[in-house]
C-alpha cells in the first residue's frame, strides 16, 4: 500500500475513534447527574471544562510541536486519552470524574491538533478534510447506540471507557508504524507560530472559522427545543430528527471532497451561507412539520462542507513551512467557537430562541462576503 495514502487511512481511523471518545460524554450527562447527586448547574459545567481543557491544548500542543514531532505529539495525545478514561472508569466521587474529563478535554485537544497537521502535511491529492470531517461525524453517530446499550443494559456509564481503552491502545500501534519522514525529515523543520495571524487571509478566515464553529453547535443545540416550542413537535420526535440531521450531514461531507476539488472551495463559500439562509427562514417562518424539516435540511446540506472548505483552503494557501501553524490556529479558533460562542448564542436563545438564528444569519453572512473578497482579490501563498 502507498506510503501516503496508508497514512491518509490511519488518519481517517484517528478521527473516528477520537469522535467515539469524545461523544461518550452527551448521553450521560443525565446518568453522571444522578449517579453523583449534582445539580444541574453544576452538571451543566462539564461540556464547558472538556472545551476548555481542549482549547488549552491547543496552545500548548502547537508550541510543543517543534519539540515533540508530529507522530510523538499524536502518541502523546493518546496517552491522555488512555490516562483520562482509567480515571473515568475507577472514579467514585463527582470531583475526580471532573479532572477525568479535564484530561479528557486535554486529550482531545491534543489529538484533534495533530491530526488535523498530519492531514495538512500530506500531499494535496491525499488533503481529504471532507471524508476525514465524514469520519468524525460517523463516530458521533455510532456512539448514541452503543451508550444507548449500556445503559439499557444497566451497566455502569463509565465502563463505557474500556472500550476506548482498548480500541486506543490499538490504535498507538497503528500510529507508531507511521513513517515521521513522511511529515519532516527532522523535528527542527516542525515549526510552529501564532504571528501567522498578522496576515489577513489567515486571520479573516480563522475568524470565518471561529463563526461557522458557533453557528453549527448551536443548530444541533437549540433546533430542537425550536422544533417542540413552534412547531409542536414531540419530545419523542425530536431525537430521530437530529439523528437524520447528523447522517445527511455526516454523508455530505463523506462526499465532499471531490465536490470542492470541482468547484472550489471559495465559490463554495461564497454560495453555501447564502442557502443556509434560505433554510434558516423556511425555518422560522414555516407553518408546516414538512416546512420545518425541509428548512432543518437545507441548512444541513448546505453547512456540511463549510468547516472542511475552510479548512482545506487556509492550509493549502500557505507555504509549506507554515502549515503547522495554519493547522494550529484553524483549531484554536474551533475550540474558541465551541468555548465562547456556544454559551453566548446560549444565552441569547434563553431570552428567545429565534435570537440563535438571528445570530447565525449574521454568521453565515460574513462567511459569504470574506470568501467572495477572496475570490475577487486572489491571494498568493503566505
Amino acid at each position: 500500500m502507498e506510503k501516503n495514502f496508508k497514512t491518509m487511512v490511519t488518519i481517517f481511523i484517528g478521527y473516528f475513534l477520537l469522535s467515539l471518545f469524545s461523544n461518550t460524554l452527551s448521553p450521560f450527562i443525565t446518568t453522571i447527574k444522578s449517579t453523583y447527586n449534582v445539580s444541574s448547574n453544576i452538571i451543566a459545567f462539564i461540556p464547558s471544562v472538556v472545551y476548555c481543557a481542549s482549547l488549552i491544548m491547543n496552545i500548548i500542543g502547537a508550541r510543543l510541536m517543534p519539540w515533540l514531532g508530529i507522530k510523538n505529539g499524536m502518541c502523546l495525545g493518546i496517552v491522555f486519552e488512555i490516562l483520562a478514561s482509567l480515571i473515568i472508569v475507577f472514579s467514585k466521587s463527582f470531583h475526580v470524574i471532573l479532572i477525568g474529563y479535564f484530561i479528557a478535554g486535554l486529550a482531545i485537544g491534543m489529538a484533534c491538533l495533530y491530526l488535523s497537521t498530519m492531514l495538512s502535511l500530506l500531499p494535496q491529492k491525499y488533503q481529504k478534510f471532507s471524508f476525514a470531517n465524514a469520519c468524525f461525524g460517523l463516530g458521533g453517530i455510532l456512539i448514541l447506540p452503543i451508550d444507548r446499550f449500556i445503559l439499557k443494559m444497566g451497566i455502569k456509564f463509565n465502563y463505557t471507557y474500556i472500550i476506548h481503552i482498548i480500541l486506543i491502545s490499538l490504535y498507538i500501534v497503528l500510529v507508531l508504524k507511521i513513517d515521521g519522514r513522511t511529515f519532516y525529515k527532522s523535528n527542527s523543520e516542525c515549526k510552529t507560530s501564532f504571528s501567522i495571524l498578522k496576515n489577513p487571509l489567515i486571520l479573516l478566515l480563522c475568524i470565518a472559522v471561529f463563526f461557522y464553529v458557533g453557528a453549527e453547535i448551536s443548530t444541533t443545540n437549540w433546533t430542537g427545543t425550536f422544533l417542540e416550542k413552534y412547531y409542536g413537535i414531540s419530545k419523542v420526535e425530536v431525537p430521530s430528527i437530529l439523528l437524520s440531521f447528523w447522517i445527511l450531514f455526516t454523508i455530505g461531507r463523506s462526499l465532499g471532497d471531490k465536490f470542492l476539488d470541482k468547484i472550489g472551495q471559495l465559490r463554495f463559500l461564497s454560495i453555501s451561507p447564502l442557502i443556509a439562509i434560505l433554510g434558516i427562514f423556511i425555518l422560522l417562518f414555516g407553518k408546516s412539520k414538512i416546512q420545518a424539516l425541509t428548512g432543518f435540511s437545507i441548512i444541513g446540506i448546505s453547512i456540511s462542507l463549510m468547516y472542511p472548505a475552510l479548512q482545506g483552503y487556509i492550509v493549502q494557501h500557505v507555504t509549506e513551512k507554515n502549515i503547522p501553524s495554519a493547522s494550529a490556529v484553524t483549531m484554536i479558533f474551533n475550540n474558541l467557537g465551541a468555548t465562547f460562542l456556544t454559551y453566548i448564542i446560549g444565552f441569547a436563545g434563553g431570552i428567545k430562541i429565534t435570537y440563535v438564528f438571528i445570530i447565525q444569519i449574521l454568521f453565515y453572512i460574513y462567511i459569504a462576503l470574506i470568501s467572495v473578497y477572496y475570490r475577487i482579490f486572489k491571494p498568493g501563498k503566505v
